[in-house]
């Protein structure tokens, strides 16, 4: 994974760095914040461990302005601070749009671990984007059209492709269209 770093600090910028590369993923730094948005861009980032406390942008104002574009692909968002877990209101970068903090110094085994969970939940998040955006579907009969290539019905590919249970009725267009010598 491509995974962006921003720190003020040049040393715990690159230190973040060197850790993030020795848990196997891709690092790009950035010691300026007001860069972060337009790098996210660029580069198509999905991962961001940001530092909360910098001049300019702050880390939490780097959440909210993501969190603010719903066009954008999901971010996913660790954020970093100095101060001893405890002693900040974490409830404030969770209610930011953060997914997840750490002390600084990262520990790489502790980062791994939460890379891990980050990669899993951005995979999950492109299937469901995958499903929800698209589903061909025949205009006229509004049958499915399945990988390969065959049709079946919408209640077949949705109980084939979901946990959605199907309930059947007739609405009362249909009731008035079809039934309505049974009134």
């Amino acid at each position: 994974m491509k995974i962006l770093v921003v720190d003020d600090d040049q040393s715990t910028l690159l230190m973040t760095k060197l850790v993030v590369e020795r848990c196997g993923h891709e690092a790009v730094a950035v010691a300026d914040s007001s860069l972060v948005l337009e790098t996210i861009k660029r580069d198509e980032i999905r991962v961001v461990i940001t530092d909360w406390v910098m001049p300019g942008p702050t880390g939490l104002d780097l959440v909210r302005a993501v969190r603010a574009n719903p066009l954008q692909s999901y971010v996913y968002f660790i954020v970093l601070t100095g101060t001893k877990i405890g002693s900040i209101n974490f409830m404030e970068a969770m209610d930011a749009g953060a997914d997840d903090y750490m002390e600084k110094p990262v520990n790489k085994d502790l980062l791994n671990v939460r890379l891990r969970v980050a990669q899993r939940i951005l995979s999950l998040d492109s299937e469901v984007n995958d499903l929800r955006h698209f589903i061909p579907i025949c205009c006229h009969c509004k049958r499915v059209r399945r990988d390969d290539k065959a049709y079946e019905s919408l209640e077949a590919y949705v109980s084939r492709n979901s946990t959605a249970k199907l309930s059947h009725g007739i609405c009362p267009d249909c009731m008035e269209k079809y039934y309505s010598k049974y009134k």
